[in-house]
């Protein structure tokens, strides 16, 4: 996991991402990082049959990079 981002408004949850996935139909998150001590983890509660997809976030076009053969 290399970024994290949780916003809340208003005690509604926002956004959830991590490294680039969006997740919106979650009914539970729990985050646990002893710094130094362990990696991060982060446990999602997602029902099933809400058909939530993992989609990436759409990245600009200025991010990717060509790649040379």
């Amino acid at each position: 996991m290399q970024d994290l981002k949780i916003e809340y408004r208003e005690g509604r949850l926002i956004e959830l991402s991590i490294d680039g996935i969006s997740f919106s139909s979650l009914t539970a998150i729990s985050f646990h990082h002893q710094v130094g001590e362990t990696l991060p983890t982060v446990t999602l509660t997602i029902p099933i049959g809400t058909r939530e997809r993992l989609v990436p976030n759409p990245q600009p076009r200025e991010n990717l990079r060509i790649i040379e053969k």
